[in-house]
């Protein structure tokens, strides 16, 4: 539990995006309030980028239907297990190197 403690302080501002991200993704769920952070891309330039989509499709995983966020974005059965493990490879890393 400690590790944990002081990963999330090393890594506080990623902790605290990860937290926002799941904090605002179970508001949508719950209470339909959008509270995510919009696409910077398609709010300055006009069109949609490669990962719009991307947390829609996310709420969509979280409420089991998996076929509509399939078809609102595709990459996100590519990136969100590809980030888990990154972040688990990344944990460990650390916990092998603290010393507590």
């Amino acid at each position: 539990m400690i590790k944990v403690y002081l990963y999330l302080k090393e890594n506080a501002l990623l902790a605290f995006g990860v937290m926002y991200f799941l904090f605002s993704v179970i508001i949508k769920i719950i209470c339909n309030l959008n509270y995510l952070i919009p696409c910077l891309w398609k709010t300055i330039f006009g069109f949609e980028c490669f990962s719009c989509g991307f947390t829609t499709s996310v709420v969509e995983v979280f409420k089991g239907n998996f076929f509509l966020a399939w078809e609102i974005n595709k990459l996100t059965f590519f990136i969100a297990p590809l980030l888990i493990y990154v972040f688990i490879k990344d944990f460990l890393n650390f916990s092998i190197k603290s010393n507590y």
